[in-house]
């Protein structure tokens, strides 16, 4: 019996991980997506600098 709490116990801890890890690569996307704006921005701004140069 208690290697099936040691199998339950491992496969807990993995899907604690798991779901931390889902965690954090929701939060880089969300990141991303900002810098992507901001990135866009900037690209912007060189662009009429240039122009007005």
């Amino acid at each position: 019996m208690t290697e099936g709490c040691a199998v339950a116990s491992v496969l807990g801890m993995l899907e604690e991980r798991e779901a931390a890890a889902r965690v954090r690569v929701e939060g880089l996307r969300e990141e991303v997506a900002r810098l992507a704006e901001v990135l866009e921005a900037a690209e912007i701004e060189l662009d009429r600098r240039v122009i007005a140069r």
